[in-house]
């Protein structure tokens, strides 16, 4: 039973999803609270906060990786929790490289921010860089602790609940 959650996860990692089908995830996400449009998200890709970067088309559109998925669902929750979504810019390439890692132990993964700087750091083997993040001379006047494996979880399930994603 194990060996087949692997390959869930695997596949999850490698499904492309139309502007529309993400459009539904991030309503579902944030519990319809938020405007998610199909404009709002064409702006994010104009300005290259978070581009389509899928290898299919969907309507003479490029499709959304699901690395992309994540990206738009931890920026949504930042949104929600009142920080400027322009602050992330540098966060998105830093997180979209080590998504793969990421998503392979998402329970033992923290990202830290202080409103200006991005770190994803392993809680366990990192604990000591997670401190002088929180507390070194690097901390800032605020710092946000966000466990972004518990969102990875609900990403996969909304996935698996949608009836596009069989």
């Amino acid at each position: 039973m194990v060996k087949s959650s692997k390959k869930s996860k695997v596949h999850v990692l490698e499904r492309e999803f139309s502007a529309k089908e993400v459009q539904s995830l991030l309503r579902t996400l944030t519990g319809n609270t938020e405007k998610i449009g199909l404009a709002l998200l064409n702006y994010y890709s104009r300005t290259d906060l978070v581009t389509a970067t899928g290898r299919t088309m969907h309507r003479g559109r490029q499709k959304y990786s699901y690395a992309d998925v994540v990206l738009l669902s931890w920026l949504f929750r930042m949104k929600k929790e009142g920080l400027p979504v322009n602050r992330f810019r540098r966060g998105i390439a830093y997180l979209r490289k080590r998504l793969p890692r990421l998503h392979t132990n998402p329970k033992d993964m923290v990202m830290l921010t202080d409103g200006k700087g991005l770190f994803l750091k392993h809680r366990i083997d990192e604990k000591d860089e997670i401190a002088e993040v929180l507390t070194g001379t690097r901390a800032g006047q605020y710092v946000w602790a966000y466990s972004i494996g518990s969102l990875i979880q609900e990403i996969d399930t909304v996935i698996e609940k949608q009836s596009w994603a069989a």
